[in-house]
């Protein structure tokens, strides 16, 4: 072989070797969270915080949009039973997606508005509740995902073991996922963003059924786009994790594949987007099953990871977060719960940080009418450093 091929052939080696590096699957979300302080933690006196997710508008700052609804019991005078939304359980009748901003990413944040809630109309398929926030930006519009709900008289349940089970089935059965999009982070603040009328995805009774719901939508390497969400076996069972696939960021979805589907593996609350260095899809999600198949703890923070957004495995490195925080002064807090992850990247598709809801007792405990502090949920933004 001469010098000429010889080069030629070393430099051809080097770009395929180069090449397979990148494709690797070695994110490990673990070894890069970083400490917090006060300032990363976005808590209200009169509301639970939950489930966000931050996106960097044209304005240079960074837009929170995330769920909350009211502490305290609920008004007896328009249902009876309406007692079985006291509290923390509130969020599946009173939730609406409200509007923080910071200058920096890690906060402080601070309430803007309420975005988009339930107007109650019995003709609407999103009566209710607005929650499940999830923002992107497609092209030249900013999309805002969410889920709502309505109530089905005709729900029946027979292994409901109480009427308030019962009730809360009604509600909890309907769920379906919906999107409103917007030229600029403005137009959500000023109510001009255009909404659709209709879901973009519903249980279709063959394989998801009762609810759809925790939507995650990123844009594959083939200029479509995905969506991962979580349904469930029917009766209230197991939950079940899916992929769907559109041409349109807005437009009805179709799902193309099971992610998880078997008790030991569940899952709820995803976050996915393509990591175009490594050449492969991920998704935080929140693990719901005491296995240990994919974390050594019920509720740690997982991560999934696909080469061609349909065919899912746990990542090399599953474990992202146990149910703690440690902070730059360091003490560290254990936590009730650690959920509705949702992943930051910068310009170069480096995740930069991850934000999750929090509550450091369980926050459907405590006292109702007079919230302790430790029972109240917030959310919290954790900085991932580079690796």
């Amino acid at each position: 072989m001469n010098n000429f091929y010889r080069k030629t052939f070393s430099v051809v080696m080097m770009f395929l070797f180069s090449v397979s590096l990148k494709a690797q699957d070695d994110l490990n979300l673990n070894a890069m969270l970083g400490k917090i302080d006060s300032s990363n933690i976005f808590i209200s006196k009169e509301f639970y915080n939950w489930g966000s997710a931050v996106i960097k508008g044209e304005d240079g700052k960074y837009h929170m949009f995330y769920e909350r609804w009211p502490h305290g019991r609920r008004s007896l005078t328009e249902d009876s039973m309406n007692y079985v939304f006291d509290g923390f359980s509130g969020w599946m009748k009173y939730a609406d997606i409200a509007h923080a901003v910071s200058d920096d990413i890690q906060g402080p944040y601070h309430f803007v508005n309420s975005v988009i809630k339930g107007d109650w109309d019995p003709a609407k398929w999103d009566r209710f509740v607005m929650e499940n926030p999830q923002i992107r930006k497609f092209g030249e519009y900013y999309y805002l995902y969410y889920i709502s709900n309505s109530y089905d008289t005709n729900y029946t349940n027979e292994n409901a073991k109480s009427k308030e089970l019962l009730h809360w089935f009604k509600y909890n059965c309907t769920q379906k996922i919906g999107v409103i999009k917007a030229r600029n982070i403005n137009d959500f603040v000023t109510g001009k963003f255009e909404k659709s009328v209709n879901y973009i995805m519903a249980p279709d009774n063959i394989s998801t059924f009762e609810v759809t719901n925790n939507p995650t939508v990123t844009e594959g390497p083939d200029g479509k786009y995905y969506m991962m969400y979580k349904s469930r076996k029917p009766k209230g069972g197991t939950m079940t994790f899916w992929i769907a696939k559109s041409d349109k960021p807005d437009a009805p979805f179709t799902t193309i594949a099971a992610v998880f589907t078997e008790p030991d593996m569940a899952c709820e609350d995803p976050c996915m987007w393509y990591d175009k260095k490594r050449k492969r899809f991920y998704a935080v999600a929140k693990y719901f099953s005491n296995s240990k198949k994919l974390a050594p703890q019920f509720g740690a923070l997982i991560l999934l990871t696909s080469q061609n957004g349909k065919d899912w495995k746990p990542a090399e490195h599953s474990l992202v977060s146990l149910k703690e925080l440690n902070f730059r002064n360091g003490k560290k807090q254990d936590l009730d719960r650690l959920e509705r992850p949702f992943i930051v990247n910068d310009t170069k598709g480096n995740p930069i940080a991850l934000l999750a809801a929090a509550a450091i007792n369980n926050p459907g405990k405590g006292n109702i009418e007079n919230l302790q502090p430790e029972y109240n949920s917030f959310n919290v933004c954790i900085p991932l450093n580079k690796k």
